[in-house]
């Protein structure tokens, strides 16, 4: 059993705390710099030129339509160590071990551009995916562009992250109809609310959190956002997709499995990809 972290982060405050324990995310500001929010932008922009095939995985940044797929990098963190060291940013890993109580564990990186006109993303709950346990995984979401209801920022459901993951029915009803939710029918009796996030800052959200997106409705703004997803080195199980897990000295960590047979919705359900 891994040893709790007792030390809180002087970067996130109680409220903040209190917060993503209550509503499932918190939202902090500047634990990058604006010197390394600039380096991940400039970054990325010379990134999705070199021909990687990892976008919506298996594709060049050129072959993706944003109006009908997400266009996002997939573990560029496993192409690049300056990647890995802003996914691994010692003031991110300190927010992130107040919140799990434990250290965190790198699972996954992305990186969304979603330019003017992109397309939103359904709801859903990221450990649909990870099926990290036995606790479950949290993301640590960087706004290189402000994130606006204009040009797609996220929006969740409070409160969902107490409950369990919500497995689809045969049905095509989805939130705002972005289509590509496995929440299906979408509970009516929730009421999504949209997170603005300004450049720089971090969202924190854990992963039985409802959340999904809006479209890109601006003409001439991106929406670029840094993502890494983590879970509590208490946790031994996440689904393949993520391996290999990292611990905060970019090691591999070996004792991580992949969990067998079904996902949280039975046979069938497995995560893989997010």
């Amino acid at each position: 059993m891994v040893a709790p972290t007792t030390a809180s982060s002087p970067l996130i405050s109680p409220e903040q705390v209190a917060q993503f324990h209550r509503d499932g995310y918190c939202v902090v500001d500047a634990l990058f710099s604006s010197e390394e929010i600039a380096a991940i932008e400039a970054f990325f922009e010379d990134f999705k030129t070199l021909g990687h095939k990892i976008y919506d995985v298996g594709y060049n940044f050129e072959e993706i339509d944003p109006t009908k797929t997400q266009l996002r990098a997939v573990h560029p963190h496993r192409h690049s160590d300056r990647v890995k060291q802003w996914a691994l940013h010692p003031r991110v890993a300190s927010v992130l071990a107040t919140l799990l109580g434990h250290d965190p564990l790198l699972a996954q990186t992305m990186y969304y551009f979603k330019p003017p006109g992109a397309k939103g993303q359904g709801m859903h709950q990221d450990n649909f995916y990870l099926l990290a346990a036995p606790a479950t995984c949290i993301a640590a979401w960087t706004a290189i562009d402000a994130a606006t209801i204009d040009n797609g920022c996220l929006y969740v459901v409070p409160g969902s992250n107490q409950k369990g993951i919500h497995c689809p029915a045969e049905s095509s009803e989805t939130w705002m109809s972005y289509g590509d939710s496995h929440i299906k029918p979408f509970p009516r009796e929730t009421k999504p609310i949209p997170v603005e996030v300004p450049r720089g800052a971090t969202m924190f959200f854990g992963g039985h959190l409802i959340h999904g997106s809006g479209p890109n409705r601006t003409k001439d703004r991106s929406r670029r956002t840094f993502i890494g997803h983590y879970m509590d080195s208490a946790s031994d199980q996440i689904a393949t997709f993520y391996h290999p897990v990292l611990n905060l000295r970019g090691e591999v960590v070996s004792t991580i499995k992949a969990p067998e047979g079904g996902g949280p919705c039975g046979d069938g359900w497995l995560g893989a990809t997010h």
